[in-house]
């Protein structure tokens, strides 16, 4: 699963690198963005795309109750009925800079962080909703989609994000149905192109959110980079 991801990433480098003409808020750094939090998304309809705050945690527009869902399985979400018109008709961007998780260590739950090596643009494959609550508020909501775990984070967590640059993004957030299809984009990005470390225990706590998260352990070594067999590799990332 995805369960914490960091956002750090200028406004700039968002916006430009993702071509989004319209933001609704201020982009600013966020070192441990936890479920249930408004997160940045990017949405395009008719060819516009712009950047908006959804809630993290997804509730499909039928649900008489809301049960927010966090992350989706790239493997079945086209099918599943919580996801699956929104992974026809409503597919989303969400910009971040890396993510955490979670390993079991001598008897303890120790936290990594991942990113790209290159600090290049990057984004997980979402889903997006809008529910109406019985009240008659909207909620704007939105999920992350995870694949199996490449090379990498198999020494990690047997799940990680579907991770997105901005040209495989632009087949994904496409609904006109004229370019690849976007199940060709869930498949784990590869191994050798990303890092991992280990970082505080402190990142358990959603109140610490501050440069500090990021901050390598001394004695914390980086997980070796093993690329991914040929086939495991998607042509369409950068």
């Amino acid at each position: 699963m995805c369960g914490r991801f960091t956002q750090t990433d200028s406004e700039d480098k968002v916006m430009s690198g993702f071509d989004v003409l319209q933001s609704e808020m201020i982009l600013e750094p966020r070192y441990n963005i936890c479920p249930s939090q408004r997160i940045p998304v990017i949405i395009q309809q008719n060819g516009f795309r712009t950047l908006e705050m959804r809630e993290w945690g997804l509730i499909p527009f039928w649900a008489k109750e809301p049960n927010p869902m966090i992350n989706a399985r790239a493997e079945t979400a086209e099918e599943k009925p919580s996801f699956r018109h929104a992974f026809r008709k409503r597919r989303c961007l969400i910009p971040a800079s890396g993510f955490y998780e979670w390993t079991k260590e001598g008897g303890q739950k120790l936290p990594y962080f991942i990113r790209l090596q290159n600090e290049s643009p990057m984004a997980f494959a979402g889903l997006w909703e809008e529910w109406l609550s019985p009240e008659g508020e909207t909620r704007r909501t939105c999920a992350i989609l995870t694949i199996a775990a490449n090379s990498l984070m198999q020494e990690i967590h047997h799940r990680m994000p579907v991770i997105l640059t901005p040209s495989s993004g632009a087949i994904w957030l496409d609904h006109s149905g004229t370019r690849s299809s976007p199940r060709k984009l869930l498949r784990p990005f590869p191994a050798d192109k990303m890092e991992a470390w280990r970082v505080s225990r402190k990142v358990s706590a959603p109140s610490f959110d501050n440069p500090d998260c990021l901050k390598k352990l001394d004695k914390a070594e980086t997980v070796e980079k093993k690329p991914d067999p040929p086939a495991a590799q998607a042509s369409l990332f950068d």
